[in-house]
């Protein structure tokens, strides 16, 4: 009989926990252990978020569940922050899931394109909910669940522009040795392509939508093995 996985579960910089319950209820469901703190109060101010950021998610495993953790998991955004909060936790795997790889060593910077597009969606110095960028068909279409499109509306944050100008430091000697990447959807085609070039395990083949990481959790967890 294989032995559960502990999981830490980090949301995006863009979104709250509520993307990532779907995916906790159904590792929950298959016997694993699985932690997924709100931290969407540590992006309400730019400067040092990421610290922030892997500050409290370590933190909170010092009062929630598990104790310990086997496994880190990154969607989207937080996949920038991911080797650090690896480092942290001392987990043994890492696994982002249609998310930003960052750079192998140094810090990691959002490109040119992006930082000028989320500019473009601020107003007084914060950017727009991050559902509000697409409109409200687009995003039934994206989630087609009522209530579930709902929560994860409910809980996307307005971020501080200056979020955007933050280096990221890749630490050293995070642990990956054994790191996945999950391809979920084309807009994460060029991640998927540099996480291969670096031998990471990638699985999935990228055909489908971005919140498939929400409205498909079996099929995840089934990615994830």
């Amino acid at each position: 009989m294989a032995r559960m996985t502990r999981w830490l579960l980090c949301h995006p910089l863009l979104l709250g926990p509520a993307v990532l319950r779907p995916l906790a209820r159904r590792l929950r469901a298959r016997g694993d252990e699985v932690a997924l703190p709100d931290l969407r109060h540590t992006v309400e101010t730019g400067p040092g978020w990421w610290t922030a950021y892997t500050r409290e998610a370590q933190g909170y495993l010092a009062w929630g569940e598990p104790d310990r953790v086997d496994a880190v998991l990154g969607f989207s955004g937080a996949g920038v922050v991911l080797p650090q909060v690896a480092a942290a936790v001392g987990a043994a795997r890492a696994v982002w899931v249609d998310a930003v790889v960052p750079a192998a060593s140094g810090e990691t910077l959002p490109s040119p394109g992006l930082r000028a597009a989320v500019a473009a969606l601020a107003r007084d110095g914060r950017i727009a909910p991050w559902p509000s960028w697409w409109g409200p068909d687009a995003m039934a279409e994206l989630v087609p669940d009522d209530a579930l499109r709902a929560e994860i509306t409910a809980e996307a944050p307005s971020l501080p522009l200056d979020l955007y100008d933050e280096p990221v430091p890749v630490p050293d000697g995070w642990p990956d040795g054994d790191v996945t990447f999950v391809h979920l959807s084309p807009a994460y085609d060029a991640d998927a392509e540099e996480a291969a070039r670096r031998g990471w395990r990638v699985v999935g083949d990228g055909a489908g939508l971005h919140t498939d990481v929400a409205t498909d959790p079996a099929g995840l967890v089934e990615l994830l093995g």
